[in-house]
């Protein structure tokens, strides 16, 4: 037996769960903002649409993050750069709490995205210290962890601003990385790097990588359009629920109990697509996602946002597992790469949506919302389609050439 395989076998069950609590964390430090926009305008004197540039910062700065530090994780030791960029992501959540004026609000948002990123370095490396056996599971682990902590944040944030105003959630935050910091010290595995590249080099793999497997493009920009009606709702509810129905940042908060639904449910979309494959996934959820914003765009009431909600963020989260599982098998021994492109377009997206978001509903409410999001997911859909014809004109291509 190697030793990279009797220490998978060593690996214990707290050590797992404690990844898992960690991959949450991380993420959810880029999600906090989301039930306090409304607050940030009446606190900061700010418009609506401006207000809603924080949650671009955030998205744009992670998108960023994604780029230029997940690779490093082929290149150094993981725990350390894990520890590093934790420590690095304290210091911008300590920043947030201490913010001014809306600028400041904005750059600190910008920094804590990017250096929130060490769950897609985490995840990597459950992968490589699970059983060959129970990769499969470890990995829907880590990825629970990360639909859990983003919709956690928005709960958890909103109740702490009512009670103890908005700024107390982001100093909890950054005491909670800190506590996390030092029990990952201690209890992740020493994984030595295997790479060996310099870190120019290793950048230019990825445009090697985007230009070699063209079938990258359709699922990762069929998930970052999806990815862009999500955030686009995410920073626009809290205005909704502020001016429609009256209602603060606990109430707002409380949909990410909604999507809670939508995290347990996303396993077993991952199990249709093994069964059915990732075209049939995708365009399932693609429609579900579009039913969630045509019934919310018709149907302006709590009951229509709550069933709405859930099929949005079921529908989004599923796209999710079924385009990555895609993207990510594309070639083996490139996973992280081919990762790092798929997160990148996607948080791109993220942003893009974030700022579009506030746009429309500045200029047309939330009408403007929801129509946006079917315009983005009518062009996703096109896409797709578009995209699964061609892998089946060029796969009944290559078994005609290979019958002559």
């Amino acid at each position: 037996m190697s030793s990279a395989a009797s220490e998978s076998h060593a690996i214990p069950a707290s050590t797992l769960w404690l990844m898992t609590i960690a991959c949450g964390a991380a993420v959810a430090n880029i999600y906090y903002h989301q039930p306090l926009l409304g607050i940030f305008a009446r606190e900061f004197h700010a418009s609506e649409g401006a207000t809603g540039l924080v949650a671009m910062a955030a998205q744009t700065g992670y998108g960023l993050g994604l780029l230029f530090f997940v690779p490093l994780g082929d290149l150094l030791e993981r725990r350390r750069l894990i520890f590093q960029l934790i420590f690095a992501c304290v210091g911008c959540l300590v920043f947030t709490a201490l913010a001014p004026s809306l600028p400041l609000l904005i750059a600190a948002q910008f920094l804590t995205g990017l250096t929130a990123t060490s769950a897609q370095i985490i995840i990597p490396l459950s992968l490589e210290v699970a059983p060959a056996g129970q990769r499969g599971k470890i990995v829907g682990l880590m990825m629970a962890g990360v639909l859990c902590g983003i919709l956690l944040a928005r709960m958890v944030s909103g109740f702490v601003a009512v009670w103890l105003g908005w700024r107390a959630i982001f100093w909890f935050a950054a005491a909670f990385m800190v506590l996390l910091a030092f029990a990952l010290r201690s209890g992740l595995p020493h994984r030595p790097p295997t790479l060996r590249l310099s870190y120019p080099a290793l950048m230019r793999t990825l445009l090697h990588l985007s230009v070699e497997q063209p079938r990258i493009w359709p699922s990762s920009l069929v998930s970052a359009l999806s990815f862009a009606c999500f955030t686009a709702l995410w920073t626009t509810l809290s205005f909704l629920m502020q001016s429609q129905f009256h209602r603060g940042a606990g109430e707002t908060g409380l949909f990410g109990l909604i999507g809670l639904v939508g995290a347990l449910a996303a396993p077993l979309m991952g199990r249709l697509t093994d069964r059915r494959g990732p075209a049939f996934t995708l365009t399932l959820c693609l429609l579900m996602t579009a039913f969630s914003f045509a019934l919310m765009w018709q149907w302006i009431t709590l009951w229509s946002l709550v069933v709405g909600v859930l099929f949005m963020d079921l529908g989004v989260q599923s796209i999710q597992v079924a385009a990555q599982s895609k993207v990510i098998t594309l070639v083996a021994a490139a996973r992280s790469r081919l990762n790092t492109i798929y997160m990148v377009l996607r948080f791109i997206g993220g942003a893009a949506g974030s700022a579009a978001g506030a746009f429309a509903w500045v200029h047309s409410g939330w009408s403007g919302v929801c129509l946006l999001a079917l315009a983005l997911l009518g062009l996703a859909l096109t896409m797709h389609l578009v995209g699964t014809h061609r892998e089946k004109l060029t796969t009944e291509e290559g078994r005609s050439f290979n019958q002559r």
